[in-house]
């Protein structure tokens, strides 16, 4: 039914699923008949929980159907009231109580790989990879856990679709789905380990515990590993390498606070360095290529 929480399913007579279908309370909800919005043909990201505005209708919205049993709708309505340079929240709104069931709308962006051409420098990548860990310390410094830091969950404006909508920065990372996110009642350096929720990431351990700030910066740093063995035919470079070998940490089991890994702020921090270091290097080649060419 309408109240109930996600995910919302068409069935034919037979019984059975029909995936290309928009669920019928999605799309007889209150505030997309008030914005006009068509669903048809549908594109169901998460089938019966997120769906995407029709081609034909610009600018492109993604949906999600909230789970009340979850802190999602409460994270992000803190999180996006929050106008801070480091916040990478993605620029979304929640529908109004009075609506009905919570929906949350937010641009279409890119793939978190967007920004990133196959040649670029190495500069570039860990700029984008500085912007998330930005973001994780500012949601670390709130006491929030993101809980399923992963490629799917985190993405990126590009030029030409950051253009299209008024608060999306272009060339800017952006997290999404909050849904196994957690208000946590004391800050990195003192929360002890919790049972870990399911994620995209499977724990390499054989533990069903962890440090939930420490779990955020090993999800970063599998994310990275992943997108840098693309970009770099399985074979990043050695700084890369290194540095999330780093975040990865030797993991020890921690009941308590976790010591495995750095904080999400040091990992930070260390990147910033790591980055100038890169860049410089990066000019001091291109001027020396310049000369040689003379």
């Amino acid at each position: 039914m309408a109240s109930g929480n996600p995910p919302w399913y068409e069935f034919d007579e037979d019984g059975e699923l029909m995936v290309l279908r928009v669920p019928a309370q999605l799309k007889s909800h209150p505030e997309i008949i008030r914005r006009g919005f068509e669903l048809e043909p549908a594109y169901p990201c998460k089938i019966g929980v997120v769906y995407r505005t029709s081609l034909l209708q610009e600018p492109l919205y993604h949906i999600k159907i909230l789970d009340t049993d979850t802190e999602e709708a409460a994270i992000f309505q803190r999180l996006s009231q929050l106008p801070d340079p480091r916040n990478h929240t993605i620029p979304g709104e929640l529908t109004p109580p009075e609506a009905g069931h919570p929906l949350l709308i937010m641009p279409s962006l890119s793939d978190f790989h967007a920004l990133i051409g196959f040649d670029a420098p190495l500069s570039q990548a860990l700029g984008m990879y500085l912007q998330l860990m930005e973001g994780i310390e500012f949601m670390h410094s709130l006491q929030i856990a993101h809980m399923d830091i992963c490629l799917g969950n985190v993405v990126a404006a590009n030029r030409s679709i950051g253009q299209r909508y008024p608060d999306v920065v272009p060339g800017r990372v952006y997290f999404i789905d909050f849904g196994s996110s957690l208000q946590l009642p004391l800050g990195p350096g003192l929360q002890r380990a919790i049972t870990i929720p399911p994620s995209q990431f499977r724990l390499e351990y054989d533990i069903t515990y962890f440090d939930p700030y420490s779990w955020d910066v090993y999800c970063a740093a599998l994310m990275m590993e992943q997108a840098l063995e693309v970009y770099y035919s399985n074979r990043p470079p050695l700084i890369a390498r290194l540095y999330n070998n780093w975040l990865k940490g030797k993991e020890r089991g921690c009941t308590g606070v976790c010591h495995c890994r750095p904080t999400a702020r040091r990992a930070r921090q260390v990147l910033a360095g790591i980055l100038w270091c890169v860049r410089a290097w990066e000019r001091i080649m291109s001027t020396l290529f310049s000369l040689k060419a003379l």
